[in-house]
């Protein structure tokens, strides 16, 4: 009887094992070992690409605890479309706008810099070399609208922002920039 056993397990092995590994070949060679081309977008070189500037706003007098002196709203033209996430959803974009706000000079700090217009975020900031501007990058053009108000915050609390008292005011094509 024991022998039996010993036999029928060897030939289910014998049998199953191969199937086994048929199928996790099938599996591997199905997975993609390139991650798409557009899974990082290139923030180093949007923070450097040059830009339309479609608002702006600058003061002598700095305001707020942070020492504000404007913002900045450009438009950017993508070199090739990226896949990214905007509003939840995966989408293509040929566009992206980078908002900076001007003032400090603003400390770095364990909680991130966060640009927000209006009540949406645009993103965690970065901070310049200077630590006189921080920049947030988003791909959500429903973001940038006639009226906006820029604020900035550390981390994502409302009630700590520090707002900009001039509202977005887009250019129209062909204004001076």
């Amino acid at each position: 009887m024991k022998q039996y056993l010993v036999n029928r397990s060897l030939a289910i092995a014998i049998v199953v094992l191969p199937l086994l590994l048929a199928g996790n070949s099938s599996v591997l060679a199905q997975r993609n070992t390139n991650p798409p081309a557009n899974k990082d977008v290139p923030v180093r070189e949007l923070l450097k690409m040059p830009g339309r500037v479609i608002s702006e706003n600058r003061t002598t007098r700095p305001s707020g605890e942070l020492k504000l002196t404007g913002y900045r709203v450009e438009e950017l033209r993508l070199t090739r479309n990226l896949t990214v996430e905007v509003q939840g959803q995966q989408t293509v974009v040929d566009r992206a706008w980078r908002v900076t706000v001007n003032g400090g000079p603003f400390a770095v700090r364990a909680m991130p810099a966060v640009i927000w217009i209006d009540d949406q975020i645009v993103g965690n900031g970065i901070e310049n070399e200077t630590l006189s501007q921080v920049t947030a990058i988003t791909f959500d053009s429903s973001l940038i609208r006639e009226g906006g108000v820029v604020s900035i915050s550390y981390g994502d609390d409302k009630d700590a922002r520090v707002r900009i008292s001039q509202r977005i005011q887009l250019k129209r094509e062909g204004e001076n920039q």
